[in-house]
């Protein structure tokens, strides 16, 4: 089986030509395959900076921390909830670099990622997936080819996510509990709250129906500043931090750092017959 890739200029199928080095649609649109093994299918139009997604710098944070396995009990729960489909083509929206795709089993594996950079590393981590650098909002992929589409904390844009699910099939979403990173909150707010737990696809109940919710937490420990400034900069917190947030990772990663991981799996069934 292959990637059931479409065209994001002419929406027509996308075939592997040239052994493999290039995908082309029958209108003679082309891309190239990366040296990484991945395919460029953001088009002009879908960019919103010359540099879309996150950052070299955090997807590097971010490829650091997971490579130490603290998330791996996530990566555990994802792969038990995607063992009890029947799925030949699982997608991971917003797959970052590759730590819980690479969990995923079923013949035909996706990653779609509108950073460049996460894409690439994803690639070469993963010689057995399908990756390509795309938007959540406008995935390049026929209509009803996706058996199970899972997303861990990434976007999540419904009507998208119904396109290319097929009647069915899943959505597991991977979402924050109150708890989680309580102790990494309180280092940026002084009146740090627990999460507000909402339905991921809330206002969708025409495109979704709710199968069950599961909770995951486990401890999460950052064994010195350099662990704790990558799980920093792979959360949203970043874009809050006070002045003085490089002296407060330090003095908290001083004899080391300890907080939860508290999410919630969220299963969905995609409507229709």
């Amino acid at each position: 089986m292959t990637a059931p890739w479409r065209c994001p200029v002419c929406r027509q199928p996308l075939a592997r030509l040239d052994g493999g080095s290039r995908w082309a649609c029958p209108a003679g649109h082309s891309f190239d395959v990366a040296r990484e093994g991945y395919v460029n299918l953001l088009v002009a139009g879908q960019r919103r900076s010359r540099q879309p997604g996150d950052s070299p710098e955090m997807v590097d944070a971010r490829r650091r921390f997971l490579a130490t396995g603290a998330y791996d009990p996530i990566s555990a729960a994802v792969a038990a909830a995607l063992a009890e489909e029947e799925a030949d083509v699982v997608l991971d929206v917003g797959c970052g670099e590759g730590r819980h795709t690479r969990a995923l089993a079923a013949p035909v594996v996706l990653g779609v990622d509108v950073s460049k950079r996460a894409v690439a590393v994803a690639a070469r981590a993963h010689p057995g997936g399908w990756y390509a650098v795309a938007s959540a909002g406008d995935l390049p992929l026929d209509d009803g080819s996706v058996d199970v589409a899972v997303d861990v904390f990434g976007p999540l844009l419904p009507a998208e996510l119904a396109r290319v699910v097929r009647p069915g099939g899943r959505v597991l979403v991977v979402h924050p509990g109150p708890g989680h990173l309580e102790a990494l909150r309180a280092l940026v707010y002084a009146d740090a709250r627990p999460h507000e737990v909402k339905a991921p696809l809330r206002g969708a109940g025409d495109l979704f129906a709710e199968v069950r919710h599961d909770r995951v937490t486990f401890p999460l420990v950052a064994g010195d500043v350099g662990e704790l400034r990558d799980l920093f900069a792979m959360t949203p917190y970043r874009w809050h931090a006070p002045p003085d947030i490089d002296a407060r990772l330090a003095a908290a990663a001083d004899g080391g750092f300890q907080t939860v991981a508290d999410v919630r799996l969220t299963v969905y069934r995609r409507a229709g017959p």
